[in-house]
């Protein structure tokens, strides 16, 4: 069993790809917008993503598309982990993730012997960041 998380955005799934991407080295795999599909949308919608995928070595990382009904503050439950075996990878991780966004614990020592912070991104994802220290 595999989970994907499935992130919503309105209008903004396009950006958020791009950004996701780079912040997270990522390869862009298959994605559609709504214009290429039977699907009906507004002019302004043709554009916008009905699904596209992020991949990590090949496979789905997580994919994203932009809902009419979506907003930021829908997604206040879920948070996003993210856990590194390399301390430099997380921290960059964590430094391009909260470009734009807002930290909500730095990225530091905790006490279980590991880097950890969390943030929200500009798109409203929240995210935590770890990576267990070698003992």
């Amino acid at each position: 069993m595999l989970l994907h998380p499935y992130l919503l955005f309105k209008g903004d799934a396009r950006a958020a790809i791009t950004f996701y991407q780079k912040a997270l080295n990522l390869e862009i795999g298959h994605h559609q917008t709504y214009g290429d599909s039977p699907a009906k949308a507004t002019p302004e919608q043709n554009d916008w993503l009905m699904h596209g995928e992020l991949l990590h070595n090949g496979s789905c990382f997580v994919m994203l598309a932009d809902s009419p009904t979506a907003t930021k503050e829908n997604n206040s439950a879920i948070h996003l982990s993210l856990n590194f075996e390399n301390e430099k990878q997380a921290h960059n991780a964590f430094d391009n993730l909260s470009d734009g966004g807002k930290i909500t614990l730095p990225f530091e020592k905790q006490f279980w012997n590991a880097r950890f912070g969390q943030l929200t991104d500009r798109f409203g994802i929240q995210w935590m960041i770890n990576c267990d220290l070698k003992q």
